[in-house]
């Protein structure tokens, strides 16, 4: 079904930190290749559209997929609400390897840990992957690009937020921010920040000039910059210990909700918390705990009563402890799930209500756009590995989906390939600049 190799046209996971394609799915012999539909970021809609609207290129994509990791079954987990989406599929589904599994509407059902346990049941052991326990997890684009069989050169994203129509569009990789909040209506940014993700775990974004829509960008949330959450998300480290220092009374709630907690890995988050109080995070093992934190966001912007930082202590304390060599590995024993997980799961609902959304939890349809694009941005590194090594240099003309960056040899890493026809502008140490003639 491909014209080239898979690490050839240069797919990396689209819903994280951006996993070389080929390398994920150079297992063999697997129980369960699971498809991460759960989408469970509020306000974004962007696999639910592209199930719906691109079904046979995703579905040849998973087939493929299966064939190469020899897996006896494929799962499709998207959320059981989403009733006819699932009607659709099931319709659609051709090949008995394949099956759906409806999720629940809590967060964070796409979490890898949260649907590798509901997926098979099993448990990814502590500093563990799903390979580990028969399991390979991919996402949605992945795999409808994978079907495609043509090199990663567009991006599928949901802009929305405070935007005059929220829609879901595919655009040229390398594009400006600005310009792809630009098709859902927003021109005139004066008073909005925007987020590059979702709301609980993406980034505020800095420049919408500079910042450009990567691989692994699954959308744009533009709110007004003195939302509560904006604001959360742009407050300093320093004024984050000096509020855990002063304010926390240790109840527990970061922890007793904690995602990750409840299927049994030791993330305590109420201890980095008090780390704040007692000393630097690499002076004792008191948070140690906190490697396992998945960064969630829960805790912060949920479960504190009082709505502190335990997710941004606990980040600290991560960082400071890896650093120093602690590794996940170094626990013994196996997760066990807690007995309440089922009744301490946050639903969408309630975390849209919390947080300060519900005004802008609106649909965000796939809508074909027209978009001359003049310049593309393409960074060298928009995966987990090694940045991509440049194959041209100022002056060359190039195609769109023509290879201009290459896998630096025996490391880990993506093909790079130019995503507009023109002309390479510039190649710094870390992008490939092409302008249209």
């Amino acid at each position: 079904m491909r014209e080239r190799p898979i690490e050839e046209l240069g797919i990396v996971g689209c819903g994280g930190a951006g996993f070389p394609t080929h390398v994920k799915l150079a297992a063999r012999n697997i129980d369960f290749l699971i498809v991460n539909g759960a989408e469970c970021e509020p306000l974004l809609h962007k696999d639910k559209e592209l199930l719906k609207h691109h079904t046979a290129d995703f579905l040849k994509g998973l087939r493929a997929a299966l064939d190469l990791t020899q897996a006896k079954q494929g799962l499709i987990g998207v959320k059981k609400k989403y009733g006819t989406l699932l009607d659709h599929l099931g319709k659609a589904i051709d090949d008995p390897r394949i099956k759906l599994l409806p999720l629940g509407d809590f967060y964070p059902a796409g979490d890898e840990y949260e649907l590798v346990y509901e997926a098979s049941g099993r448990l990814i052991p502590f500093g563990g992957i799903p390979l580990n326990i028969g399991c390979v997890v991919s996402n949605v684009e992945t795999l409808l690009l994978l079907g495609r069989g043509q090199p990663m050169i567009t991006k599928s994203l949901t802009v929305t937020g405070k935007v005059p129509h929220p829609l879901t569009v595919e655009v040229p990789v390398g594009i400006t921010m600005r310009e792809a909040l630009s098709l859902a209506g927003l021109r005139d940014l004066a008073g909005l920040t925007v987020i590059d993700g979702g709301p609980m775990m993406g980034r505020l974004v800095d420049d919408v000039d500079r910042q450009v829509v990567t691989k692994t960008c699954g959308g744009l949330i533009a709110l007004p910059s003195d939302h509560p959450l904006t604001r959360r998300m742009g407050r300093p480290q320093k004024d984050n210990s000096r509020i855990a220092r002063s304010a926390c009374d240790q109840c527990t709630d970061c922890t007793e909700l904690c995602p990750r907690a409840l299927l049994g890995y030791p993330i305590k988050p109420h201890k980095a918390m008090r780390t704040a109080q007692l000393a630097a995070f690499n002076d004792q093992n008191y948070s140690v705990e906190s490697v396992f934190c998945s960064e969630c966001g829960l805790c912060s912007l949920f479960s504190c009563p009082e709505d502190l930082p335990p997710r941004e202590m606990a980040m600290a304390a991560k960082k400071a402890h890896l650093a120093r060599g602690v590794k996940l590995t170094d626990w013994q024993g196996a997760p066990a799930v807690h007995p309440m997980r089922p009744a301490r799961r946050v639903s969408i609902d309630r975390l849209l209500k919390k947080i300060g959304l519900l005004d802008y939890d609106r649909k965000a349809p796939l809508t074909p756009v027209e978009l001359r694009v003049e310049r593309v941005r393409l960074p060298l590194k928009m995966h987990i590995g090694a940045p991509s090594l440049p194959l041209v240099k100022p002056g060359d003309r190039v195609q769109a989906g023509q290879k201009i960056g290459a896998i630096p040899e025996k490391k880990l890493g993506a093909t790079l390939h130019a995503s507009i026809s023109g002309r390479v502008s510039d190649v710094s140490a870390d992008a490939i600049t092409i302008v249209r003639e």
